[in-house]
């Protein structure tokens, strides 16, 4: 009875220390650390989705988990977004630490029209130190970080031009992808 207790009250501290810090608009924060791995997992089929056959696309990688509520309310946004976007924009998700089976049955109640991958061992969110779900980093069309956000993002008021047009801003005045990477 012990060991369930404490099972319990560890999944608890877990589930709390993933919970993303409340803020009352999170903002996508210019990304200074360098570039992040390259990355190939299987998505929920089984076939291997690299990260490199997105390159020449703006791409948001998301980080998320099943049983992580703004991660799940955050991901129709992503799919409307991918959808405004017309093709310049892709999302690939990745399901942190999730079962298989869990994954799979809730996009099968909400489909998306981008790959959903499995890092079923945290490889992937170690290696680009994601310490809170959801975490997005958005990346220039040479696979470049250049923002991210460690939060739910309201995703249906970007409009996907200001990732890919040079005159475009953030809502917090901060150059777009296009901009940034020309630095």
């Amino acid at each position: 009875m012990k060991v369930v207790a404490a099972l319990w009250c560890a999944g608890v501290v877990f589930y709390f220390a993933l919970q993303p810090l409340r803020a009352d608009a999170a903002e996508l924060q210019r990304w200074t650390a360098g570039a992040q791995p390259i990355f190939s997992l299987p998505n929920t089929t089984g076939a291997n989705v690299a990260l490199e056959a997105a390159r020449g696309h703006v791409v948001l990688v998301h980080f998320f988990a099943t049983w992580c509520e703004p991660c799940r309310e955050e991901l129709p946004a992503l799919n409307r977004l991918v959808a405004r976007a017309g093709g310049n924009v892709k999302v690939l998700a990745i399901a942190v630490a999730d079962a298989d089976q869990r994954v799979q049955r809730y996009f099968e109640t909400t489909p998306v029209d981008f790959p959903v991958l499995l890092d079923r061992d945290r490889a992937v969110a170690k290696a680009w130190n994601v310490a809170t779900l959801p975490t997005t980093f958005v990346l220039d069309a040479g696979l470049r970080p250049r923002f991210v956000v460690e939060t739910d993002y309201a995703w249906d008021t970007i409009d996907p031009k200001e990732f890919t047009s040079a005159s475009a801003t953030d809502a917090g005045g901060a150059p777009s992808i296009k901009d940034a990477s020309n630095r």
